[in-house]
């Protein structure tokens, strides 16, 4: 009974840890924001010299839930938080990967150029940041009526990218415009693939509740 106990404690430690890397990369994704909108480009260094904090939390995590699996070998539901943690850690960690791809193209962003693009990123960056959130909380809470609600807010997002995308197509053949252009086309992407990342995560809070695997 006693080892049965332990084991529960440490899933209760993996979920915890978890959740705070969920913190973490949050915390990149609310800086990233705010420097985007700002144009700060300190922060954007800060934030593509400082990415290798969150790929070790990953590596951490995977060697922990991996120990884990080994000693006990859990069965069922046990074995499925387990799964569960490995691919949302992998997930969160390629969040934070597309955050520096974001920093870095931002960087070469020119502010007084394709302002009103530029409006549209920072809209569906908001909402694709607000997914990560819920999608974690669904993950807390273990709340499947939230993660079955964060599929709608991808159609968003993916509705906006695709209006985005043909708006930029529609500029002219400037050279520099194209340059600009093509850093506003590659964030649009990597914000897109954040928002398939949240709902990557709020599959997995339905797979551990229902040991199924839903394409939301």
């Amino acid at each position: 009974m006693a080892v049965r106990e332990s084991f529960h404690s440490q899933l209760d430690l993996v979920k915890q840890q978890l959740l705070n890397m969920g913190d973490r990369v949050e915390d990149v994704l609310d800086e990233m924001l705010k420097a985007f909108s700002s144009s700060d480009t300190k922060v954007m260094e800060h934030i593509i010299s400082h990415d290798i904090e969150i790929n070790q939390l990953e590596i951490g995590m995977h060697n922990q839930v991996t120990l884990l699996i080994s000693r006990q070998q859990p069965v069922a539901t046990d074995l499925r938080k387990l799964i569960v943690a490995l691919k949302i850690s992998s997930d969160l960690e390629r969040v934070a990967d597309l955050v520096v791809d974001i920093a870095k193209q931002s960087k070469r962003l020119k502010r007084d150029s394709l302002l009103n693009y530029h409006v549209k990123l920072i809209a569906m960056f908001t909402i694709a940041q607000e997914m990560i959130n819920k999608s974690l909380q669904s993950f807390r809470n273990t709340d499947i009526l939230m993660a079955q609600k964060i599929a709608m807010m991808d159609d968003k997002v993916d509705s906006m990218y695709g209006e985005f995308i043909r708006e930029l197509f529609k500029l002219s053949d400037d050279l520099i415009e194209i340059d600009q252009v093509t850093q506003l086309a590659f964030i649009g992407r990597y914000i897109e693939r954040i928002a398939d990342y949240a709902t990557n995560i709020a599959e997995w809070v339905v797979y551990e509740v229902n040991g199924k695997h839903f394409d939301l």
